[in-house]
């Protein structure tokens, strides 16, 4: 006889091993920000993991280049936005990525060596953007943020007195 709890716990484990797979470990050395290589300009040729926001994809004869404004990784190499920025850089990767998936405000991790910097603006300013040359860019799924104010809203409160224990359900509007 078979037992129907067996597919279902193996279903569970497979999700859990996919679920697992998107947790990785930042390689190189997490003190060289590119703000540190855009003021120094060392560390060119060393290997790092830098990852952040997309500000712009550009699509060049034989690579693709993203202009990225880099954050932390957290322990997972997910691109830490809460803990302020911390330099821009561009990744340039040897292949065609495509702008549909790869737009501005998704969230990009990628593992390469410092190929050098390279100048250019923002806005009205000079900047000096490291350049990464990856082959690995990890594009992160697109989080959801709900608004903390979106409406309707469900409350479900339970109390308790001297004259015994109450519950209530609210929605608003």
């Amino acid at each position: 006889m078979r037992r129907p709890g067996i597919p279902i716990l193996l279903l569970i484990s497979a999700l859990a091993g996919c679920a697992g797979s998107e947790c990785r470990t930042p390689v190189g050395n997490p003190s060289v920000t590119p703000s540190v290589v855009s003021a120094t300009g060392t560390h060119i040729g060393d290997l790092v993991e830098w990852g952040g926001t997309l500000v712009e994809t550009r699509h060049l004869e034989n690579r693709t280049e993203l202009e990225l404004v880099a954050y932390p990784l957290g322990s997972c190499g997910l691109p830490n936005i809460e803990s302020g920025q911390i330099g821009r850089f561009i990744i340039v990767f040897p292949d065609f990525l495509e702008t549909a998936d790869y737009k501005a405000g998704r969230q990009v991790s990628a593992a390469g060596r410092i190929e050098g910097i390279r100048e250019g603006r923002l806005g009205d300013a000079n900047y000096s953007f490291p350049v990464l040359e990856s082959h690995q860019v990890h594009l992160w799924p697109q989080r959801h943020i709900l608004d903390p104010y979106s409406r309707p809203w469900v409350n479900i409160g339970i109390g308790g007195g001297s004259g015994g224990v109450y519950g209530g359900v609210g929605v608003t509007f």
